[in-house]
């Protein structure tokens, strides 16, 4: 299997016919995402009969663990034409362009999924549970009058990424570059966007939503943008203004709230609107994934509120197999000596008379992110650790919920 650079020029009718075989992409002269995404992210391709036919591409951003920023790996577009299915290409090419990054510094690599089991013979491990929220505005509990915000458009990319960027950290809160919000920003007929300017002319806070032209709805919430929870509250008023025209909302949670706790009645809402195509609801989905590229990097700066221990640490990593000869990474299987604390670090090897975990890179990721218990994941990921180290890892490891927010 060769793969190569994505060239524009020669690739670009090949790659289009891979994005509407699989419904991405149906108008290549209105979408953004060939002629801007792809030549900005790092695009591989495969050739097959002397065209391309399979496509992977990351964006380098970053991503929070807690107060820190770790260089970040996101897959953000991976597909197989129908003639490259079930060859092991994506899944071959997508550790390559892991790989790829992890040599140019990538500390940590996320992907969404098409769904669960895929990814994971690459070292991938679930993220947390992300709240779906369907509501009818009017059941919006937001006692503030409604500000007026100004109209956002294509034009104002440069403003909306910034304030993407500088918007609430969460703990593992994702930021891409800033290509990467203008091609999100493409399709004018089905996308619009408001926002709040200070008096200095910077965007504060705004929405971007998805449905435009539908009368009664749903809008889909693509994102928001809050640098506080006062600025958050203005959004959902603004959202309740829609109460006399839209039926349905439909968002991810935001970061740092409970929606239901801003929602009227919402049992009553759910039971009346059952099995109606505009039904009331919250629902949970741990759609993406992550994995650990650099243990040396991630253990320095992992800052934890626990007593000071070390451990021996067994790490097995299946992404190896997938990569070819020519690259040096191969992924971070092996022996370390990890101290955990105020000022964490790892070191390769092994120390006697420590205790030892036994663990594969998706376990571990998960553990290190506080997405799941050390003790839980005994069962659900086959780590395998003495009663009293499993203790102390839980303990050190409660940190606040992981939410990426933003869409890759």
């Amino acid at each position: 299997m060769k793969y190569r650079k994505f060239d524009l020029k020669k690739d670009k009718e090949a790659v289009f016919r891979i994005l509407n075989e699989c419904g991405w992409v149906h108008d290549k002269k209105k979408d953004k995402y060939l002629n801007k995404f792809l030549p900005a992210a790092n695009t591989l391709v495969i050739d097959v009969n002397g065209e391309a036919e399979v496509m992977a591409n990351s964006s380098i951003g970053t991503i929070r663990y807690q107060d820190e920023k770790l260089k970040l790996s996101a897959i953000t577009g991976l597909t197989a034409s129908l003639i490259a299915r079930k060859q092991g290409f994506a899944g071959r090419l997508t550790a390559i362009r892991l790989a790829l990054d992890a040599e140019k510094g990538a500390e940590v690599g996320a992907l969404c999924i098409f769904d669960q089991g895929y990814y994971n013979k690459l070292g991938f491990g679930n993220g947390n549970y992300e709240q779906i929220v369907c509501i009818t505005p009017a059941t919006l509990n937001i006692n503030r009058k409604t500000k007026i915000p100004v109209r956002l458009t294509e034009k104002d990319y440069k403003k909306i990424h910034k304030n993407r960027v500088e918007r609430m950290p969460a703990h593992c809160a994702v930021t891409l570059p800033e290509y990467a919000t203008q091609a999100e920003l493409g399709e004018e007929n089905k996308n619009m966007g408001f926002g709040y300017f200070d008096e200095k002319g910077n965007l504060t806070h705004h929405l971007w939503l998805y449905g435009k032209g539908k009368e009664q709805g749903p809008l889909w919430v693509s994102w928001m943008a809050y640098q506080n929870l006062d600025q958050l509250m203005d959004l959902l008023a603004f959202l309740k203004s829609f109460e006399e025209q839209f039926l349905m909302i439909k968002m991810i949670e935001p970061s740092f709230i409970n929606m239901q706790d801003f929602i009227e009645r919402p049992y009553l809402m759910r039971g009346m609107t059952q099995k109606s195509e505009h039904q009331n609801k919250i629902s949970s989905s741990a759609y993406w994934q992550l994995r650990i590229l650099n243990l040396q990097k991630c253990m320095k700066k992992t800052h934890l509120n626990c007593e000071d221990f070390s451990f021996n640490l067994q790490l097995s990593d299946p992404i190896g197999k997938y990569i070819p000869e020519d690259i040096k990474w191969k992924g971070i299987a092996g022996d370390y000596v990890i101290s955990l604390g105020k000022n964490s670090s790892t070191k390769k090897g092994k120390q006697k008379d420590l205790p030892a975990l036994k663990a594969s890179v998706n376990a571990f990721t998960r553990m290190w992110f506080g997405i799941m218990p050390a003790s839980s994941l005994v069962y659900s990921d086959g780590i395998e650790a003495p009663q009293d180290l499993l203790k102390k890892l839980d303990k050190a490891f409660l940190l606040p919920e992981a939410h990426v927010d933003w869409g890759f």
